[in-house]
């Protein structure tokens, strides 16, 4: 069996779409179901996934609608060319996806998953200063019994063109994205020989959060209240809340936890300091009670679901040569205590 490797930048996460788009929702009062929003395109699943309480992205039972794009069965458009090598690149027209499994649903008692929780190089390896917008990402995964079906992912210059497409010496040869922001490299696989058995999936809980607080010196308590609190459940169906914590699956097509912490968002006026020492906590919540819902209507409510996964160990890479060692506290919750610089000299 092949193991995929697990650590990268988060810089190349896509959102994912958190629309319910195989529900039907209907509003008895009202007699008539709202008008659903257009899917988005995103990242497909490269990496196999556990849906460790047996929900998935969207806070439905993942086996109703796990919020993945694509199925099983992969749909392969768009043939990209590069170095006589044709690749299907991720967020196009080409969809496919990774085995995954939600075991929790059909179990009568669960069997807990553990995880080990890595958090990403953008938090452990780098400096910021007070004007960063700082990509929190953390990623949880498991060792496999039996291996799970994946596809392998290849690194691509951002000028790859479609290999039917020919150009002129003077056109501009570079892909057209869809995005706000550059990128310097996409990713896709080679299609149907591109699977492979793999020995580590990638894990999904509801149950996650993310808190951010100030802290006074590294390992103290913290001064205030938290600038930033919120579990995924939490935002399921708030489609106008962004500001929800969220899981999206990044470029080599693994489930990321995912917050963008804008530090200017912070600032109350131009004197304001917001240096200092912050602590980054990555917790399991015990219960993810929660209702879905788009905008008036309630599509689906009281959702009750205890939570199936436990933090078993910490990454490697997480605990060696960094500049910030996360620390894990309990089965439920790890943090990192990071300094961020009054200084212009963050990345």
């Amino acid at each position: 069996m092949r193991k995929q490797k697990l650590k990268t930048s988060v810089f190349a996460v896509a959102s994912i779409s958190l629309l319910l788009l195989s529900a039907t929702p209907f509003n008895a009062a009202a007699g008539e179901p709202p008008v659903e929003p257009d899917e988005e395109v995103s990242n497909n699943l490269s990496v196999p996934a556990i849906f460790a309480e047996g929900y998935g992205m969207t806070g439905l039972p993942a086996y109703e609608k796990s919020g993945l794009p694509g199925g099983l069965t992969p749909t392969w458009g768009t043939a990209y060319c590069y170095q006589g090598v044709k690749y299907f690149l991720q967020a196009t027209d080409s969809l496919w996806q990774a085995q995954w499994s939600a075991d929790a649903l059909v179990e009568t008692i669960p069997t807990p998953v553990a995880v080990t929780v890595d958090w990403s190089q953008e938090v452990v390896g780098k400096n910021w200063d007070e004007k960063s917008v700082i990509p929190v990402g953390v990623t949880l995964s498991k060792e496999l019994a039996e291996s799970m079906t994946g596809y392998l992912m290849t690194s691509l210059p951002a000028s790859i063109l479609p290999c039917d497409l020919t150009l002129l010496p003077e056109e501009d040869s570079s892909v057209v994205i869809t995005s706000d922001e550059e990128v310097d490299a996409l990713w896709g696989t080679t299609g149907d020989d591109a699977q492979y058995a793999a020995d580590t999936a990638t894990v999904y809980s509801i149950c996650a959060r993310l808190t951010i607080q100030k802290i006074d010196v590294p390992g103290g308590g913290p001064v205030g209240e938290p600038l930033f609190d919120s579990a995924v459940y939490e935002g399921f169906g708030a489609l106008g809340k962004p500001v929800w914590y969220a899981a999206s699956i990044d470029g080599p097509g693994k489930i990321v936890y995912l917050y963008n912490w804008n530090l200017a968002l912070m600032q109350e006026g131009t004197d304001v300091d917001r240096s200092g020492w912050y602590r980054l906590s990555f917790s399991l919540d015990p219960e993810a009670n929660y209702s879905i819902t788009q905008g008036k209507f309630i599509l689906k409510e009281e959702f009750s679901v205890p939570c199936n996964t436990f933090l078993d160990t910490l990454d490697a890479s997480d605990t060696t040569e960094v500049e910030y060692a996360p620390k894990l506290i309990s089965p439920s919750l790890s943090y990192v205590d990071i300094y961020i610089s009054p200084e212009t000299t963050g990345e």
